[in-house]
């Protein structure tokens, strides 16, 4: 048995951790899901309505219509917690929701005849107030504050009331739970768009800080292939600077596409900050052409078929800008063209709009992706098993550039037969001097 040596420090004490599975179900146990909580909201203010119709209906059944309303929230509520995550989590859902139980409750409260003016003035003022609300504590507090008001009111000014027969004991209940369901999904809302918007400034800083550590060591490695392939260490055999002309290819080739990657990161943090400035200066559209036939030569993957220029007046915008448009949108149709020829149209329409469109005759997008293709770093699963190289700014960019330049950019596009991008922007972007005036 081997013993420790004289001057060999003691073990370490390793500290009592309780096992993964018992502290994720510590942790469960604590902390409510938000479906679960969602679903609990929804469950007591269906039960708040149903109960509201029964008391103001004297303990008697609402009518028909009223109560097939209620069952109908029921199965709702039943239907959506089978619904997947993706659905629930879309920002898309509470909207809805709120909307859905809005109409479906002033339906029922209508078709009962029980209320008055006063009641649903009431009831979607507490609905503003969730709406415009900071977080969910405010609301609460601000329901009840209105639902305060709401019983002085009625004991100074409701003959013949009394607090303990009142019907208002049940709505002032109801109110405060359309308040805390509302307030709470608006609330949901607004984190998860935070949250969102917080995990796109990460990814760009991210983004921004890899391009630069990784451009800096690159840098000094195609220092040293130079050196090597100037002879600075002496001669080299013919296999081995070949070898190294590879190596500097391909590392060029990396620099430039780690540059390209810090400007764009910059150039996103900017436009999410609101710092991107727009520079309008009268020039004509086929300059932009031509920059663009040299950033596209023509290869057997690369076949762009270009507009005609001739008699297309000039413009008046951000050059800039609507070169980078065009040029990432083509780089795209390129991109996933599956090699087939790209179209790119020119036209300006009797609105002095320029209209301008790619054509590509490659893989397409879903129906279910074409509302996702403008968010940042969103790449369509058709793109991805692409391998292409990419993290899905381009598009990103194009939407920001063409809403800066007062414009809209339109998709259309189906699996298997390719994707049509038209980008309209106003050909004088502001009043241009006279001599451009005079010019165009």
């Amino acid at each position: 048995m081997a013993t420790p040596a004289a001057n060999e420090p003691p073990p370490p004490k390793i500290a009592s951790v309780p096992p993964p599975a018992k502290v994720a179900r510590h942790d469960v146990a604590e902390r409510l899901p938000p479906q679960r909580a969602f679903l609990l909201l929804r469950y007591t203010l269906i039960i708040a309505t149903a109960y509201l119709l029964l008391v103001e209906e004297g303990l008697r059944l609402p009518p028909v219509p009223a109560m097939l309303l209620v069952v109908a929230a029921l199965a709702s509520n039943v239907a959506i917690a089978s619904l997947p995550p993706r659905l629930t989590s879309s920002p898309y859902f509470g909207p809805s929701i709120i909307i859905g139980d809005t109409l479906w409750i002033t339906a029922a409260l209508l078709l009962s005849g029980r209320f008055s003016a006063e009641f649903f003035f009431l009831y979607f003022f507490i609905l503003l107030l969730a709406a415009i609300g900071e977080n969910l504590w405010l609301i609460a507090l601000a329901a009840v504050a209105v639902c305060g008001a709401y019983l002085y009111v009625m004991s100074v000014t409701g003959a013949g009331w009394s607090l303990w027969t009142s019907p208002s004991l049940i709505r002032i209940p109801f109110l405060f739970t359309a308040a805390a369901f509302y307030g709470y999904l608006v609330d949901r809302t607004r984190q998860e768009r935070h949250r969102a918007q917080e995990a796109d400034r990460i990814k760009s800083e991210f983004l921004g800080t890899i391009s630069h550590e990784l451009r800096t060591p690159l840098t000094v490695i195609l220092g040293y292939v130079d050196l090597l392939l100037e002879g600075e260490f002496g001669g080299l055999p013919g296999e081995q600077r070949t070898v190294l002309g590879k190596v500097q290819a391909a590392g060029e080739n990396l620099h430039r596409y780690l540059s390209r990657l810090l400007d764009v990161s910059r150039l996103v943090n900017r436009l999410q900050s609101g710092r991107e400035a727009i520079v309008c200066t009268d020039f004509a559209l086929a300059g932009v052409f031509s920059e663009l036939r040299y950033d596209f030569p023509e290869t057997e993957r690369v076949h762009v078929l270009w507009p005609s220029t001739e008699g297309l007046p000039r413009l008046y915008t951000d050059r800039e800008k609507l070169l980078t448009i065009l040029r990432n949108l083509v780089e795209n149709a390129v991109k996933y063209g599956g090699g087939k020829p790209v179209r790119v149209e020119a036209t300006v329409d009797a609105g002095d709009r320029l209209i301008v469109r790619v054509v590509d005759q490659g893989i397409g997008i879903a129906p279910a992706d074409l509302a996702h293709v403008f968010d940042p770093f969103r790449r369509t699963p058709g793109a991805v098993e692409t391998n292409a190289q990419g993290v899905g700014l381009g598009l990103y960019i194009v939407r920001q550039f063409t809403e800066l330049l007062r414009g809209t950019i339109d998709i259309e596009s189906a699996l298997g037969r390719g994707t049509t991008f038209t980008v309209r922007l106003p050909r004088l972007l502001q009043r241009a001097p006279a001599a451009a005036r005079r010019r165009t």
